[in-house]
């Protein structure tokens, strides 16, 4: 299918307010009246259809000039199915995203053609009408989720669980099936909303989560770790705090228990293009002797490959040029990291140099846990939940490797894991008070509960994507640039392994059209992101004459194997 930004792409552009309810209203009336009246409508005129084609023998010119008709009312109504199914996907897909938005929008789980309930179709309705309980479980989990919601505003979530125990156990186990099978949808793209019915779901656990009591005192004992938890959260600081969790507990089985991967870390090193290595030790890299922790840290760097060589170009780069860059990136595997950092010099017309710079972070290049490369599953887990990693020391690391100076402008930019760690790097105060952040570009990625408040983030999504949704809430803010896309029958890259709505070369084309379209499009949505783009364009101070060098940087953890 040809990609269409006019049709297919939603922007929302700083602080706004979502009527979850009103959504859902649009979206069941428009089902409905599709249903009653595009349906009919398509049948009577192909049986007028039929029947001019009938006499044709006998009056063919009337007969040809009736099925003329005929066929341009069926292409008109076509059309208007088209748009209109086109804007109940956007109704749905924003209901389904904000679904936690306003207290009550829970109930419309019971109302058939509504984006939380059973679709008007024989295939929709039959598992709740005929499914074992199926109606029992819906009105279930409507009140379940209501209550959630209001006590959730009062600041008690645990009230629902301790009125009703039994019940939100229920109601717990069937949104964490609910969110597993939203995984499956997308790992077999079988389901275009599955990315927005993920990010619902699995809100809606965490807020589960949330509701035991005893998360109370979890959430407490997180408190000085550096995780994104407060004791009065909402579902997306839960699924943080969920993360939290995870994380150790999986680092501590994975790396001392079991002895999978390669051992805890003692910290991170990083080596460029021109052989310039750095070592950064963590906690536990400060603790043990320096004897061990040379070995290990020799060890690790002969492991390592060679960084590739700095690429030139000349020209401004756009949000869609810096996530190409991050695809072109083939140094990183689950032994190794890679980061690339983009050094911009610019002239300007007073003959004055000024440099600026982009730093490029790659996505996750290994699902296991415990890997020598910090671009694992342990990074991911600590990046939701708002915690350090090797990957942020690496990060920081190579900027001083690079040699950005204070004060010059900066732009983290990441698809996947690396706009996570983008948005903690733009959020950080050490960083912030040594660096000019002037931006942030993400791609597919989870950043609601960590983005920065206070510097320019353009987030891009896609509606079948589950990964931005990992955090479990919407991406949205001040100064928050969403970009949602509806491209779920895109072409797949095919030396791309990970699913073709995540895909990163995916991600590019639709940047890169999307903000052609923008350029010289009057409609709103869009002129909001051309705006967003030329912010960063400005900050960055980039002209058709600027010349970027890409410096890159391998990257390692110093482990016990």
């Amino acid at each position: 299918m040809a990609f269409d930004p006019r049709r297919d792409v939603t922007v929302n552009s700083g602080a706004f307010r979502v009527d979850v309810d009103e959504l859902c209203a649009a979206h069941t009336l428009i089902s409905g009246e599709e249903a009653l009246s595009i349906v009919p409508a398509r049948l009577a005129l192909d049986a007028a259809l039929g029947e001019a084609d009938a006499v044709s023998g006998l009056i063919p010119e009337a007969s040809a000039r009736l099925a003329s008709a005929i066929t341009g009312a069926l292409s008109a109504l076509n059309s208007l199915e088209t748009e209109i199914d086109s804007l109940r996907w956007k109704l749905q897909d924003t209901a389904l995203t904000y679904a936690n938005a306003e207290n009550g929008s829970s109930l419309w789980e019971l109302v058939p053609g509504s984006p939380m309930g059973p679709q008007l179709s024989a295939q929709g309705l039959g598992p709740m009408v005929m499914g074992p309980a199926g109606l029992v479980l819906t009105g279930a989990s409507a009140l379940v989720h209501g209550a959630q919601d209001a006590s959730a505003r009062a600041g008690a979530p645990w009230l629902p669980t301790l009125l009703m125990p039994g019940l939100s156990s229920l109601v717990a186990e069937k949104d964490l099936c609910d969110t597993v099978i939203d995984g499956l949808l997308f790992k077999y793209h079988v389901d275009e909303a599955s990315g927005a019915r993920f990010q619902r779901d699995l809100g809606r656990f965490a807020l589960d989560v949330n509701s035991l009591p005893a998360f109370r005192g979890v959430a407490q004992s997180l408190a000085g770790l550096g995780v994104s938890q407060d004791l009065n959260s909402t579902s997306t600081q839960s699924a943080s705090g969920v993360a939290a969790l995870v994380a150790p507990l999986f680092a501590y089985l994975g790396c001392a228990d079991l002895r999978l991967g390669h051992g805890l870390s003692c910290g991170i090193i990083v080596r460029g293009a021109d052989g310039d290595t750095r070592v950064r030790t963590n906690g536990l890299g400060s603790r043990i002797p320096s004897n061990v922790l040379d070995a290990r840290s020799r060890s690790a760097l002969a492991a390592m490959p060679e960084a590739a060589p700095d690429t030139h170009y000349e020209g401004v780069t756009t949000s869609a040029d810096a996530i190409e860059h991050i695809t072109e990136m083939h140094g990183g595997d689950a032994d190794n990291g890679e980061i690339a950092i983009e050094e911009h010099v610019t002239v300007g017309e007073d003959g004055a140099t000024t440099r600026s710079w982009t730093v490029d972070i790659r996505g996750t290049q290994s699902f296991a846990i415990g890997q020598s490369g910090p671009q694992d599953m342990t990074t991911n887990l600590q990046g939701v939940a708002g915690m350090n990693s090797d990957q942020l020391d690496a990060i920081k690391e190579a900027m001083n490797a690079a040699g950005i100076a204070p004060g010059e402008a900066v732009e983290f930019a990441g698809h996947s894991q690396g706009g996570i760690m983008a948005a903690q790097m733009a959020a950080d105060p050490c960083v912030r008070a040594r660096y000019n952040v002037v931006s942030v570009v993400t791609a597919g990625s989870p950043t609601a509960t960590i983005a920065p408040s206070d510097v320019p983030v353009l987030a891009y999504e896609n509606s079948g994507d589950i990964v931005p949704g990992l955090d479990g809430n919407a991406t949205s803010g001040d100064n928050v640039t969403t970009v949602m896309f509806h491209d779920y029958e895109a072409t797949c890259h095919a030396d791309d392994p990970v699913p073709c709505s995540h895909s990163a070369p995916l991600y590019v084309d639709e940047i890169r059209s999307t903000l052609n379209a923008a350029r010289a499009s009057s409609d709103p949505g869009l002129g909001a992101l051309a705006a967003a783009e030329a912010r960063r364009t400005q900050a960055l101070g980039l002209t058709p004459g600027t010349q970027t060098t890409i410096h890159h940087y391998q990257t390692r953890r110093i482990t016990q194997g």
